[in-house]
């Protein structure tokens, strides 16, 4: 009885082994998904629209267009130009989003060039802009 017994638990452990780990999906750390179209301002409140792709390349149409890449920063998500413009999209406790940008040369331990609200228009990014 006590030989089946073990012989019963190696069968369930192996069997257990042969199936293999259990992969879960890792949850999100992050408060918001930045995949989409976004609406942005510019320092002067002229809205433009920005494209945040799943394959974290970014691209505006702002004066003829910016393209660029984005990535986590912490909670917010930087956005980061070839034109040398650096943007943080960040959301706000209220449940808004604000996006901080740098100009070319400007130092990001300095205040942002500007500070304006961010829309999510769709969380879909779209077409290429």
């Amino acid at each position: 009885m006590a030989i089946q017994v073990v012989r019963l638990s190696v069968f369930v452990v192996v069997a257990a082994l042969a199936v293999g780990p259990v992969h879960a999906q890792p949850a999100s750390t992050h408060k918001f998904e930045p995949v989409g179209r976004w609406r942005f301002f510019h320092t002067d409140g002229t809205p433009f629209t920005a494209r945040l792709a799943p394959d974290q390349t970014a691209a505006t149409n702002w004066e003829g267009g910016e393209h660029g890449i984005w990535r986590w920063d912490g909670e917010s998500v930087r956005v980061i130009y070839t034109d040398g413009w650096d943007d943080l999209l960040t959301l706000r406790p209220d449940g808004t989003f604000s996006k901080r940008g740098w100009e070319p040369g400007t130092d990001r331990c300095d205040a942002a060039s500007n500070d304006t609200r961010a829309e999510r228009l769709s969380t879909d990014p779209g077409a290429p802009l």
